[in-house]
């Protein structure tokens, strides 16, 4: 048995998830060593990007030490011949992941799927732009210390580099976080269980088409005008994705662009001493990249909002529905024992002797009781409804001698074998309160739908047992059972298998209602005239 619901907390991961960020740092600076143009800077370096991913996936103790050893290992990669530099040189790198992941995820508690604009905001300025900023700072610091740049080149480096870094980082991080997050966390490979299942964007058929043909619009457009002069255009198509098709296809399209702007230094081969023309283009991708991203995202947001409002509108009107039916049921049942009893109070009048005096208040009390347990299933009904969850330890063991003892005056009840086994469960974290509802409401009915035979003996077993993540309580019978085709139907408000059920119809409503306010589940088997089995799976609820 599985659940939707997943709870925060740490994952045992395989062993090679402390390999992989070393092969993949390692590959990523190999790349990065292919755009380097002077001593030590590249417009493309892939190592920071990747640890902002892992960082987050597979969490700090796998990733920050790669980093470090990796930067260190590259630095001879930059020429920086002095081995007694290399630890100085990685260091901004690592800060610069290390301040990422305690900003946006450690303090900030930052989503790194992004669902939301708001999470979105809080990557691009914690997640990226201010570790990136004081990496770059730092680096170009050590370098103009050491004598590899030139003071005067101070400025135009630390430009050049801190808009190249955000490109790589936000181009490549946004798409693989946003797509490989659901992939991993349902495969159990994120270094922390997340609170809410990722939902997995999926695309149709058309949106993949349109999204292809644009795509190949931008390849052929990169060999027909040069894009020192029109990478502007590119921006243009990235924005009418994010119009069209909201977060996940502005992510793509960025994904894109950021792939084509590798062949950058090709494109403009002549110019890469003119610094600041490159520059000018790496401000103008990044602000169409943020531009796009954040477009995408809101629209994305508002599609979500307007399924959500349908979704909360479909389910009001369903409510409306069941209230109204609500309302006509509790009238029509609270009316007809108030009827018997005034009858009877009339027929008591006019009694001829004591024993039709009798009879007449045995058939009111019979009534009256009727009406104050309809009352008080209301009243569980209501409560059921408006309670918040209050979740502490229970003995299961006490909590059922509880209910029986509340039961024991029930008609019948001292013809029932009851036989309850909970050794294997010693405590549950839960609800105490709509446990012992629903468990109230099912021992209740195993009692009062008991056959009433020559010969029967009718019993009730109440069992417990672990599976995995859920305590599974069964509560068996070998009463009357229920018919194939009504055990559908036995959960919905207010419904009797014939008119001279006993009952009110509330109790499994009231009872499957609570289950999933503790995010439990009943089931049940039965045997029309043999008995049935009701199963109620619980789990432990953190306080």
């Amino acid at each position: 048995m599985k659940s939707d619901i997943q709870h925060s907390g740490t994952v045992h991961l395989p062993w090679w998830t402390w390999v992989v960020p070393f092969i993949v740092l390692h590959l990523g600076s190999q790349v990065a060593i292919m755009t380097r143009y002077d001593q030590g800077v590249a417009d493309y370096y892939l190592p920071t990007a990747i640890s902002i991913v892992l960082v987050n996936i597979w969490g700090p103790w796998r990733t920050i030490p790669a980093v470090y050893i990796n930067a260190t290992l590259s630095t001879y990669l930059w020429e920086v011949d002095n081995v007694l530099l290399w630890p100085v040189y990685a260091f901004p790198e690592t800060l610069m992941v290390t301040l990422s992941w305690y900003w946006f995820s450690h303090r900030l508690k930052g989503k790194f799927w992004l669902p939301n604009i708001r999470h979105l905001l809080l990557f691009l300025v914690f997640g990226i732009s201010l570790p990136v900023f004081i990496e770059i700072g730092l680096l170009e610091a050590l370098q103009v210390y050491f004598g590899h740049h030139e003071p005067s080149q101070a400025l135009p480096y630390f430009t050049r580099n801190i808009l190249s870094e955000f490109i790589a980082n936000f181009g490549l991080t946004l798409p693989v976080l946003t797509f490989l997050t659901p992939v991993l966390q349902r495969h159990g490979l994120l270094y922390k269980r997340l609170p809410d299942r990722v939902p997995m964007a999926r695309p149709t058929g058309r949106q993949v088409v349109e999204v292809c043909v644009v795509l190949a619009v931008m390849t052929v457009l990169t060999f027909l005008i040069p894009f020192n002069r029109f990478w502007f255009i590119y921006g243009l198509f990235s924005l009418y994705i994010a119009l069209r098709h909201g977060f996940g296809g502005a992510v793509i399209t960025n994904f894109f662009i950021f792939l084509i702007t590798y062949i950058i230094p090709a494109l403009v081969e002549g110019s890469a001493s003119e610094s600041m023309d490159v520059i000018y283009i790496f401000l103008g991708t990044t602000l169409l990249f943020i531009f796009a991203a954040i477009t995408g995202r809101v629209i994305s947001d508002l599609r979500i909002t307007e399924q959500q409002l349908s979704f909360q509108n479909a389910q009001l009107e369903l409510a409306n529905k069941e209230l109204d039916r609500f309302v006509y049921s509790v009238s029509h049942d609270l009316s007809a024992p108030l009827k018997s009893i005034l009858g009877l109070v009339a027929v008591n009048r006019l009694a001829a002797s004591p024993t039709e005096a009798k009879e007449a208040v045995n058939k009111i009390e019979t009534s009256v009781v009727r009406l104050e347990s309809l009352i008080r299933e209301i009243l569980d009904f209501s409560a059921n409804k408006r309670q918040e969850l209050s979740v502490e330890p229970i003995c299961l063991k006490h909590l059922c001698a509880e209910i029986l003892e509340g039961l024991a005056f029930m008609d019948g009840y001292e013809n029932v074998r009851i036989h309850v086994d909970t050794e294997g469960v010693n405590e549950i974290h839960n609800d105490r309160t709509r446990l012992k509802l629903i468990l109230s409401n099912l021992l209740a009915n195993a009692i009062l739908f008991q056959k009433k035979t020559p010969g029967h003996e009718p019993y009730v077993r109440i069992k417990a047992r672990r599976e995995n993540e859920f305590v599974l309580i069964s509560v068996e019978d070998n009463g009357e059972g229920i018919k194939p085709g009504l055990q559908g139907k036995i959960f919905n408000m207010f419904y009797r298998g014939t008119i001279t059920s006993k009952g009110s119809g509330l109790g499994l409503y009231i009872a499957r209602e609570a289950a999933e306010k503790i995010s439990s589940r009943i089931f049940v088997e039965s045997e029309y005239g043999k008995g049935s089995v009701f199963t109620l799976a619980v789990r432990n609820l953190d306080r």
